[in-house]
């Protein structure tokens, strides 16, 4: 450990500026952990302190100042360490006022890295990071390996950090926007599934994004291990980036010295691990993912002697291709957490069905040709919604799409792609969108989803 991050790790007396209060609770839990290691700590929020009433009271009994409303940056350049949660943009006027007065300006995730005492698995890319991250957790626990799995699923990472002993293994999820602000962040196992375009509202360019996401690996070093997708060309360029071992993975050709499918079976450098019709999550994709989660188990420790039980067992998370119901003859799919394009037209090749797509919502790109050309490829109809309807039907329409509607709002949206849909069909919320148009987050927008289907289904009599 060098001396100038065991000077990192101890808070005692160091004056701390957390921003953001919110939902996820990334930022009570930096203040948290943060003012039990002897810092001086600050919490703030632009939010008046009445909307904020069940996340000040989560941190009462701590020592932590909670700022608010108006005076939420107040004392902000007089702070040792700002630490902004994942939705806080880096380029915000008290940031930069901040950092322009010597103050350290680090994302959560730094802070986890200074403080673990086990190793990080971490994983990134810009679809499937959930869903890899809980499998990897899944293999490991089944070998018997104390895990815990969190980041940007569930619990923050921090709090996982704080409390992981020595011997187990931390599994985290981290996004462009926790990556971007990290300093020294050295994964022992780095993931990364694909890389395409994302996030540019808060990003701006492709270039942006990927410098954000390329943090994963560059402080890996030669005893590290990084799995890169072979397959996706933006990802598979940052590994001549890469100091660790690459160790890379992909459906499309032999890999032996990494992760392939080959003859109907999962391999892990050369050796059959699982059968491909033994996983039980649909979908090209979750193939590719499931390869990333072995080749990631593998370089942790784990044999993988049990890893066909656990992708059989496993189901696959809230809100990704996650079945809401069958009504009449026609299958539900909740794919909220598809907010990008090529999400979305990965879900629509996991369906042998005919597919009735409902999508849209807030665009966090601006061209939906290749979701368009997904939709006609496989001959589905399309219901749109939100801001980005006009964008998408106009691509679908270009694509040769002939089945396009635009709906008024998500129940309506069910309500038309229920009309168009016959027995045996599948109905797919998988928006290529955020959510914030119409729901607070992509999660609303699915239990929402599957609050309809569950309406039908009971005024029905049958699911």
């Amino acid at each position: 450990m060098s001396e100038s991050l065991a000077e990192a790790r101890n808070f005692a007396g160091k004056r701390v500026h957390v921003i953001g209060l919110g939902p996820y609770g990334t930022g009570r839990e930096v203040a948290r952990v943060l003012a039990s290691r002897g810092a001086s700590v600050t919490a703030s929020d632009t939010k008046p302190a009445a909307e904020l009433s069940s996340e000040i009271e989560a941190l009462e009994g701590t020592d932590v100042v909670i700022e608010t409303g108006a005076d939420a940056y107040r004392g902000i350049e007089e702070a040792d360490l700002a630490i902004p949660s994942p939705g806080v943009p880096l380029d915000i006027p008290p940031l930069l006022r901040a950092a322009e007065h010597g103050v350290d300006v680090v994302s959560e995730v730094e802070v986890a890295w200074w403080i673990a005492r086990c190793p990080i698995i971490a994983v990134t890319g810009t679809k499937g990071k959930s869903t890899t991250t809980a499998l990897i957790g899944e293999i490991l626990r089944e070998e018997g390996k104390t895990v815990l799995v969190g980041g940007n699923i569930g619990r923050p990472l921090i709090g996982l950090a704080d409390r992981a002993p020595a011997h187990s293994l931390l599994v985290t999820e981290v996004s462009s926007f926790q990556l971007e602000s990290t300093r020294d962040f050295r994964p022992k196992v780095a993931v990364l599934l694909n890389l395409s375009p994302d996030h540019l509202d808060r990003h701006h360019t492709m270039a942006d994004y990927r410098s954000a996401k390329a943090k994963l690996l560059a402080n890996q070093q030669s005893d590290d291990v990084a799995i890169i997708n072979r397959d996706d060309s933006e990802a598979w360029r940052l590994a001549g980036l890469a100091r660790a071992e690459v160790v890379p993975f992909g459906l499309s050709q032999p890999i032996p010295e990494g992760a392939d499918l080959t003859g109907g079976w999962l391999r892990v450098k050369g050796r059959p691990v699982c059968r491909e019709t033994q996983v039980r999550l649909r979908g090209k994709h979750n193939l590719s993912n499931a390869l990333a989660a072995l080749a990631a188990a593998e370089a942790s420790g784990a044999s993988l002697e049990l890893a066909p039980q656990s992708l059989e067992q496993f189901e696959g998370l809230e809100h990704r291709l996650e079945v809401a119901g069958v009504v009449g003859g026609v299958i539900f799919v909740n794919d909220s957490q598809a907010t990008t394009p090529e999400a979305a037209a990965a879900a629509l090749e996991a369906f042998g069905e005919h597919v009735v797509l409902i999508a849209g919502g807030r665009p966090k790109v601006h061209d939906f040709d290749a979701l368009g050309a997904a939709t006609a490829k496989r001959g589905a109809d399309l219901v749109v919604i939100g801001e980005a309807a006009d964008a998408i039907a106009a691509a679908a329409r270009q694509a040769g799409v002939p089945n396009v509607q635009a709906a008024a709002d998500l129940a309506d949206a069910v309500r038309r792609a229920t009309r168009k849909a016959r027995p045996g069909d599948v109905v797919l919320l998988s928006p290529a969108c955020a959510s914030f148009d119409m729901f607070d987050s992509m999660a609303e927008r699915g239990r929402a989803f599957k609050s309809l289907v569950a309406d039908m289904a009971a005024n029905k009599g049958t699911n």
